[in-house]
């Protein structure tokens, strides 16, 4: 069995000589998939004493990130799903502290906090509070105290949560070591303590009495602050091989190959709608006699590749996290289950390909719909900070009620699953070289501008019936290559649509559009900024065909008059 991360934790936190204990500190350790996909978090928070609700700011924050992190996608990356929660309760504080019912209590905190996941751990910083690393005896500040000069040797916060609408979060990644110990304090404690009473103190072997230690000694010093301190020790990183995830992700046989009549789990296979060398797909009538759906097996090719079968897995969890009406629908394997297979719900219809072929000439308003359709989902994924990677005709689907539905998630880049470490690769680009961005092509990460670069060429295509490129756009030929018009193509399209879907297949990211929704707008209405203010060059403005014409003409009228050369003059 693979040994998970592994780390002890211990806090201590008391009043000191104030009052009152401003000071508010938090950890959660959960288990299972949650730690595998979330981490463990530690948080400090130091309510500011000039404010008149700085201990019920300080709480708010500590629970409401402890709470709200784990609440966040799976697939949001650390840093996406911290910043975006720090950033919805910097909002509360601030609203409530400057509320219009007349109750103007300030609601300021410092807040230091950090997530272990796998084996990184990342850092999130405002105020004075601080985050030490304490590797091989040797003590490393994380963080910076956000203060400024007010007078004569004296300091004020310069950045804090509550102060305004919007906070900038100070965020570290760092790589980590087992027996490395990551220590969280208020400024009652590292302003009165040096470096070295720190790292003496956190070097305690169990972390709950170097909390306590770092308190007494603070104290002792004289602090007349609350005091809190956190000490994390990094006992085992998660650190698996080959086999051992080879051995968690093969743990169900893949499946024979199936024919129409036979039974897999209760599940009855009424036909093979699709197969290649890398899955099959049959059509299966559930067991409880319900409608069909679609049942996915991985090739047989396949079942020493650990790669192959993550991708496969990956497929069928990203299904089980997107709940919208234009992304095909996971459906629950039976709890014990012979083989390795993914079910999605069945889609009656015709895929984007079939609906091309059979409309060859589509209305703009009918494009329009589908293209709509299909953005909505991409919407669903790209929230989810998850990227298709794969749109192309063949992976969207037209049910009988004309609602669109991408299908074939096994491609999907998901940032959050990205920092779990595997010892394979998972930076290589899965898509289709057709509908593939040219960033994508030359080895660069896909982002939801891929995406959109994909939907502007189905745009076209569908317009068309042409791709808006002579070949695909890779570096090596990518000077050669011009925008083909869809007006040469398809002389009834306006010039602004025309316009529109140049820009959404810019060969450069930031040509094209930088959100789907303004692409759909422009796919709509005529945008006079797109009309070009000069003319496109000779050989894109000019047809293949154009160009051949007017070669033999130019041909046949030299070879007159050469003719008439060779005679001389009569």
């Amino acid at each position: 069995m693979t040994i998970p991360l592994q780390l002890r934790l211990g806090q201590h936190s008391i009043a000191g000589r104030k009052p009152e204990n401003q000071d508010s500190l938090g950890a959660c350790y959960p288990e299972g998939e949650a730690l595998a996909m979330k981490g463990v978090c530690a948080v400090i928070a130091d309510g500011v004493s000039a404010s008149l609700a700085g201990r019920e700011a300080a709480e708010t924050c500590v629970k409401g990130f402890l709470h709200d992190y784990y609440s966040t996608p799976d697939s949001w990356s650390v840093e996406t799903a911290a910043s975006r929660v720090l950033g919805a309760l910097n909002r509360w504080l601030h609203g409530r502290g400057h509320a219009s019912h007349g109750d103007t209590r300030a609601m300021v905190t410092t807040f230091s906090g950090v997530v272990i996941k796998n084996n990184r751990a990342y850092v999130f910083h405002v105020g004075d509070s601080r985050v030490y690393l304490l590797r091989g005896g040797e003590l490393e500040c994380l963080t910076r105290d956000h203060h400024v000069i007010v007078g004569a040797d004296k300091q004020a916060l310069a950045r804090a949560m509550g102060v305004e609408v919007n906070v900038e979060i100070d965020v570290c990644r760092l790589g980590l070591e087992s027996g490395d110990r990551l220590i969280l304090t208020t400024d009652g404690i590292h302003g009165h303590l040096s470096q070295a009473d720190v790292r003496a103190c956190a070097s305690t072997e169990d972390p709950e009495t170097a909390a306590e230690q770092l308190v007494s000694a603070a104290y002792d010093k004289g602090s007349p602050d609350n005091l809190s301190a956190q000490v994390i020790a990094i006992d085992h990183l998660p650190s698996e091989d080959l086999e051992a995830h080879y051995e968690r992700l093969s743990a169900l046989p893949f499946p024979p190959p199936l024919d129409a009549g036979q039974s897999l789990d209760g599940y009855r296979i009424v036909r093979e709608i699709h197969a290649s060398n890398r899955t099959q797909v049959y059509l299966v009538s559930p067991p409880d006699g319900g409608d069909p759906v679609i049942l996915k097996t991985p090739s047989p090719n396949y079942q020493d590749d650990a790669g192959y079968i993550d991708h496969f897995m990956t497929e069928t969890w990203v299904a089980r996290r997107i709940n919208n009406a234009h992304v095909v629908k996971a459906v629950q394997p039976p709890a014990q289950r012979q083989c390795l297979y993914s079910l999605t719900e069945f889609i009656d219809g015709p895929t984007l390909r079939e609906w091309m072929n059979d409309h060859p000439q589509p209305e703009p308003s009918e494009v329009r719909n589908i293209i709509r359709q299909i953005a909505a989902g991409l919407r669903a994924l790209h929230r989810l900070e998850m990227i298709h990677q794969d749109l192309k005709p063949e992976n969207i689907v037209i049910d009988r009620n004309g609602t669109v539905k991408i299908i074939d998630l096994g491609s999907v880049r998901i940032r959050g699953i990205e920092e779990i470490d595997v010892p394979w690769g998972r930076d290589t680009y899965l898509g289709t070289v057709r509908y593939a961005a040219p960033e994508c092509l030359d080895g660069d990460l896909s982002t939801p501008a891929s995406d959109r670069y994909a939907l502007g060429v189905i745009a076209y295509e569908m317009l068309t019936g042409q791709l808006p490129y002579a070949r695909p756009p890779k570096s090596s030929v990518r000077r050669k290559l011009y925008y083909r018009s869809a007006r040469l193509i398809n002389p009834d399209l306006p010039k602004w649509l025309d316009a529109c879907l140049e820009k959404a297949v810019a060969l450069r990211p930031l040509d094209r559009y930088p959100a789907l929704s303004e692409f759909l707008h422009d796919l709509e209405h005529p945008n006079p900024k797109l009309l070009p203010s000069r003319s496109a060059p000779l050989v894109a403005r000019v047809s293949t065909d154009t160009w051949r014409a007017l070669a033999l003409i130019s041909c046949l009228v030299n070879s007159l008059l050469l003719l008439w050369l060779l005679a001389g003059p009569q």
